[in-house]
């Protein structure tokens, strides 16, 4: 039986085909979508913050568990040493469908700058998936 997988909606350097394979996730189609009431921050590295009427884009994958231990276990916590979780919340395709998804936020990072290659490998995807353009530029904006 093939394991089971789950929607999961990326927002930060995970759009970026190129990340996602350098920790070990095949290639697979993704499908533009949002998540409303929240804000994109880079600070040093991407991360959702509540905001009434703000407004996230990213992309809704289907992922197994085993990939999701792997990004969030293995890649991200222990390179990071900030520990992103899991939270459900509806996300919007572009299509407007509406889907229950899990989105990982990290609740106690510490402010910082972030590196602008690391704001590029989240920049290229956003205008590959046609985000709208004061996104890209909120985007662009967190470069030094």
């Amino acid at each position: 039986m093939a394991e089971r997988k789950l929607q999961v909606f990326f927002y930060g350097g995970y759009m970026n085909m190129k990340t996602l394979e350098e920790a070990g996730v095949a290639k697979r189609a993704f499908a533009p979508a949002s998540v409303h009431g929240y804000e994109l921050v880079i600070q040093p590295h991407a991360n959702l913050v509540e905001a009434g009427d703000g407004v996230v884009y990213g992309i809704l994958a289907n992922m197994t568990h085993a990939e999701l231990e792997k990004l969030y276990g293995d890649n991200i916590n222990q390179r990071l040493g900030v520990p992103y979780f899991p939270e459900a919340m509806l996300v919007y395709t572009r299509g407007g469908k509406i889907t229950p998804a899990m989105v990982y936020i990290a609740h106690d990072m510490k402010p910082g700058f972030a590196d602008n290659t690391y704001v590029d490998s989240i920049l290229k995807p956003a205008e590959t998936y046609g985000f709208p353009k004061w996104y890209v530029e909120r985007i662009a904006s967190f470069k030094s």
